[in-house]
């Protein structure tokens, strides 16, 4: 492990291979922190999200914990990589920091290298949910790293309530720490001008993210000038239930439904949208949405409070009961029909964003690593 002027290196386990929302605020984390901090990030052999950061230079090292040709399940993957970082950490413990556990289960891998390392382990909670596996080991984490220094943080208050579900952590022992969201990668240049309101959806196809009410929302829309832009793709892991959902959406005419797929640049998809829809039913955090305040683009999105706590009451978008077609239906007219309302809770949006700072968020971080580092940047 190379590391600069001393014991500055910290160690960031993801065991994420796609680039989703709490792998692109990790992502926005290594970007951003100090250059003197030495990134070492443990993470599988492949997929998108290590792609990215190799592509952009984000890290300094990669501690490989799996690659694509293990033929292990999910379950003895976890225990080889747990051992693999543990033997890994001993060998360079004079040299680290601390360790970054990016969610519940990375705990069961960073876990026994903060051990026997005697480093401190930083847990950032971006989870929704726990897995039994999690839960059965939540206790044994608890007890076993009493004795070392533990941090724990989650972006949110839902994300909160995991760690303490989990019997990690008691509420009053996490900090809130948001996810990072950097202007310069999620704001467009500029909106394409059109006369018809163009409604989008960005984000995975999966019945969390409400993927399934769309045809029903679209065809109750029909009557009004309306066009949908899906920012989506059919592999997901829903993508069998998901079949009839893409059919009626694809029996749509072409100018009433677009489908330009997944981007990585989701500068594209911001500058198309008039408006936003997050119709989830399950989120602790909702990345899209955050991003589409820092465009000034109002939302329509489902009442869950991690989305209720972003947006506020009707501040910069509305609000729908979860899994109400006819309501959110009556959110996205109401706003196709008012550009002064979708100027208005846009701009309330852009102000509400400064929660997403990224060097603040850097900052807290840092100084739960112990290494009290300033950002390298904010692209403000």
């Amino acid at each position: 492990m190379r590391t600069k002027g001393g014991r500055r290196g910290v160690v960031f386990v993801s065991l994420a291979r796609g680039l989703g929302g709490s792998t692109r605020s990790l992502a926005t984390v290594l970007g951003l922190l100090d250059s003197e901090v030495t990134k070492v990030l443990a993470a599988p052999s492949d997929g998108t999200y290590i792609d990215y950061v190799l592509k952009h230079g984000l890290i300094d090292e990669h501690v490989v914990l799996w690659n694509s040709k293990s033929q292990h399940n999910w379950r003895a993957k976890r225990v080889t990589a747990a051992l693999r970082l543990a033997i890994w950490a001993r060998r360079n413990r004079a040299r680290i920091s601390a360790i970054h556990a990016n969610g519940p289960e990375e705990v069961n891998v960073a876990g026994p290298a903060a051990l026997v390392a005697g480093v401190p382990l930083v847990v950032w909670i971006h989870a929704y949910e726990v897995s039994p596996w999690v839960r059965r080991l939540g206790p044994v984490w608890r007890r076993l790293l009493r004795r070392r220094h533990v941090r724990w943080a989650a972006v949110s208050g839902v994300a909160r309530r995991v760690l303490t579900e989990s019997l990690m952590a008691d509420e009053d022992d996490v900090e809130i720490v948001s996810n990072p969201i950097d202007p310069a990668d999620v704001r467009a240049d500029h909106r394409a001008q059109s006369q018809q309101v163009t409604v989008g959806f960005i984000g995975t196809a999966e019945e969390r993210k409400g993927f399934q009410m769309l045809p029903d929302v679209v065809e109750a829309l029909t009557d009004i000038p309306l066009h949908w832009a899906l920012y989506t793709n059919e592999f997901s892991r829903d993508a069998e239930q998901q079949e009839v959902v893409w059919d009626r959406l694809r029996a749509q005419p072409p100018e009433r439904v677009s489908f330009p797929g997944k981007v990585e640049d989701v500068r594209e998809a911001y500058a198309r949208c008039d408006i936003v829809f997050c119709p989830s039913t399950k989120e602790s955090f909702c990345r899209v949405a955050a991003e589409a305040m820092i465009n000034g683009v109002p939302v329509v999105a489902s009442e869950l409070e991690p989305l209720r706590d972003l947006l506020g009451d009707e501040n910069a978008g509305l609000l729908f009961p979860p899994g109400d077609a006819a309501a959110a239906a009556a959110a996205i007219s109401r706003l196709a029909a008012d550009p002064e309302l979708r100027e208005r809770l846009g701009a309330e949006g852009r102000r509400r964003a400064s929660a997403f700072e990224p060097a603040h968020v850097v900052r807290q971080l840092s100084r739960l690593y112990g290494i009290d580092a300033a950002p390298v940047n904010t692209h403000a």
